[in-house]
C-alpha cells in the first residue's frame, strides 16, 4: 500500500498557503485604514502612518537570505502564523485602550514584517 502522505499533490495545500498569505496583507494595508477612519482618526494621520505599512513588502529582499538560510521554510511558516495571530490579537485588545492608535499601529507594523516574512517562506516552500 502506497503512503498517502507522500503521494499528495502540492496543489492540495498551495492555494490555502497563499490565501493565508493574502489575508494579513489585506488586513494590514486596507482594513486598517477603514477601521482607523471609523474610530475617528483624521485623514492626514491615517495617510501618513498607514503608508509606512507597505514598506516591509518593499524591503523584504534584505532579510530573505536569513529566512532562506536559517531553519526550514515550514518552521518559518508556522512561526509567522502564530506571531501574526498574536499581533492581530494585540490589535483587537488595543482598540479598547486610550492610546489605541500608537499600540495598534505598532502591532500593525510588526504584523507587516511578519507577513512579509511569511511571503518569503511560502515562496521558497514549494520551489525548493
Amino acid at each position: 500500500m502506497k503512503n498517502r502522505t507522500l503521494s499528495r499533490s502540492p496543489w492540495t495545500f498551495i492555494p490555502t498557503l497563499y490565501f493565508a498569505s493574502g489575508v494579513p496583507y489585506v488586513i494590514i494595508n486596507t482594513v486598517s485604514v477603514i477601521f482607523y477612519k471609523k474610530l475617528g482618526i483624521n485623514n492626514t494621520q491615517i495617510a501618513l502612518w498607514t503608508s509606512f505599512l507597505y514598506l516591509p513588502w518593499v524591503i523584504k529582499m534584505f532579510w530573505a537570505p536569513i529566512v532562506d538560510t536559517y531553519s526550514t521554510k515550514r518552521t518559518w511558516i508556522l512561526a509567522s502564523q502564530f506571531a501574526m495571530f498574536s499581533c492581530l490579537g494585540l490589535i483587537a485588545f488595543s482598540l479598547q485602550l486610550p492610546n489605541f492608535f500608537f499600540i495598534s499601529l505598532a502591532a500593525l507594523t510588526i504584523g507587516a514584517f511578519i507577513s512579509a516574512t511569511y511571503d518569503i517562506a511560502t515562496d521558497g516552500f514549494y520551489s525548493g
